[in-house]
């Protein structure tokens, strides 16, 4: 008798494969300079120093950068980036309100009174770059037929 296989497993297997290989070409310090850009005007105490600001917007970074390598062979295959990100918007506004809740909960710890609109607007602009980025990486491997 043969030997039965799981399907969700082996495609479990693939997906964490896939997503080691994207990571190594992934920059921390290029993570920390986004997001430095992104929040330093709005967070006057958004420095180096202040790691735990930063863990946070690193782990929104890879989160958004792994969603669009998601969806990078859609563009391999000829859909443009706007495309793509109605099909992922879904996912891409639920990081998109996790990052929004994340940066306003420490902004009341610090007392800092920011526009919620001007925050919004950060936290927007640092998840659809990074999604780009991943999209675009993705794109990338397919051509040169990593996958």
């Amino acid at each position: 008798m043969g030997t039965v296989l799981s399907f969700i497993n082996e495609k479990q297997k693939k997906q964490v494969n896939l997503e080691k290989k994207l990571l190594r070409e992934l920059s921390l310090e290029k993570m920390m300079t986004t997001a430095e850009e992104c929040f330093a005007p709005l967070f006057h105490y958004f420095s180096k120093h202040t790691d735990i600001l930063y863990d946070g917007c690193i782990d929104f970074a890879i989160e958004a950068y792994l969603l669009g390598a998601e969806y990078g062979k859609f563009g391999y295959h000829g859909e443009s980036v706007q495309k793509a990100m109605v099909r992922s918007e879904k996912e891409e506004k639920l990081l998109l309100h996790e990052l929004y809740e994340y940066a306003v909960s420490w902004s009341e710890a610090f007392n800092n009174t920011i526009a919620h609109e001007l925050l919004y607007d950060a936290c927007e602009h640092f998840i659809q770059g990074w999604w780009k980025e991943g999209f675009s990486q993705r794109e990338k491997r397919f051509k040169l037929r990593l996958k």
